[in-house]
């Protein structure tokens, strides 16, 4: 598997807590059949509403919280606000959804179509064609949801700091906020025909993409025995003059701060790929990707042996490990947030 392994476990140094079973990917329970009623809706949309949360002893720590906090607050509310038009939009379609609906249900029982029917019928697919939904408005819901999701998981560190329980930071509680932040991960949702955009599944970041404060990213460090290694960080802040990065490793019982050149720092998808609309914006089976090996904070070479059937599946992968007798380790799940390509030039040892 490369570097940074323990060898007589086969599994990462830097692992939290091997008794815990890597993700499993959510099973679909029986079929769903299609059945077609009216589009009525009778209840008003909820309000959303967000309660900040509550303010640590610690003035230092109660300051960063109440401001993660806050912020988190203003996204959600404009999610609410974006929502909100999002719904009326599709209640303005209720009416012609049923017309189509009733005057096919008419043609049907008329058992055939008519010129004058065929008319109509092209007259009432116009006016919902006019009264579709607006594409961009559905594109600036996912702004909030990923600004909010870093700020979700950086609010939830900073509790669990607090709550001074350090093991559990290290081993339950980092786990479970890295699995949340990758389950929640905006699905790409697009027009027909269009193509995902960058940082969408197995989409490159464009060219000049420099990752927001706030954002996980994978890092190539260098360790106390020389070794390089590829990390999870999050970004502290960039420098446009030097272009360098300085991230915080995620790992809470490293507690490292690196400054690392832009090459040495490669962004973690957006969006998560639809594998039943988008299946390009995957990597295809047999690629040689980066991937978080489970229940560590560390990313090791890895070769695609399935890809995800639905939106909420992970890949299975095949990590690199030459104390298997065949070089590679069972199929483990991970996640689309935590597969990334593969750099090459991850085991040269050039300055950072």
């Amino acid at each position: 598997m490369g570097k940074g392994k323990d060898k007589s476990l086969g599994s990462p140094k830097r692992s939290l807590d091997r008794s815990i079973e890597s993700p499993k990917s959510p099973k679909m329970k029986g079929e769903s059949s299609f059945r077609r009623e009216k589009a009525l809706r009778t209840d008003p949309f909820p309000s959303i509403n967000v309660t900040p949360y509550p303010l640590s002893t610690s003035t230092e720590m109660a300051m960063a919280m109440s401001s993660e906090a806050q912020a988190l607050q203003e996204r959600v509310q404009v999610l609410s606000e974006i929502v909100r038009d999002l719904q009326k939009q599709r209640d303005e379609n209720i009416p012609h959804i049923n017309a189509i609906n009733s005057f096919s249900d008419k043609i049907v029982d008329e058992g055939k179509l008519s010129v004058s029917n065929r008319v109509n019928m092209g007259a009432i697919y116009r006016q919902g064609d006019e009264a579709q939904e607006d594409p961009q408005l559905r594109r600036e819901v996912w702004n909030p949801i990923i600004a909010g999701a870093g700020i979700q998981l950086r609010t939830s560190r900073l509790e669990a700091k607090n709550s001074g329980n350090k093991e559990t930071i290290r081993r339950g509680a980092l786990m479970k906020m890295l699995l949340n932040c990758a389950q929640t991960l905006p699905l790409w949702i697009g027009n027909p025909g269009e193509k995902p955009p960058a940082l969408c599944g197995a989409v490159p970041p464009e060219s000049n993409y420099v990752g927001k404060v706030g954002d996980m990213v994978a890092c190539l460090v260098r360790g106390s025995e020389g070794e390089d290694n590829w990390i999870l960080a999050e970004v502290v802040s960039y420098n446009q003059q030097s272009n360098k990065y300085e991230v915080d490793d995620i790992d809470e019982e490293q507690k490292e701060r690196h400054n690392l050149s832009r090459r040495r720092v490669y962004p973690l998808p957006l969006m998560r790929a639809n594998p039943e609309v988008n299946p390009d914006a995957l990597y295809p089976k047999g690629a040689v990707v980066m991937a978080l090996y489970p229940q560590t904070t560390c990313f090791y070479k890895a070769i695609i042996n399935r890809l995800p059937g639905l939106a909420m599946e992970e890949y299975e992968v095949l990590f690199e490990d030459p104390s298997y007798a065949d070089g590679y380790s069972p199929p483990l799940n991970v996640a689309q947030r935590y597969v990334i390509q593969i750099k090459e030039g991850n085991k040269k040892k050039s300055s950072s």
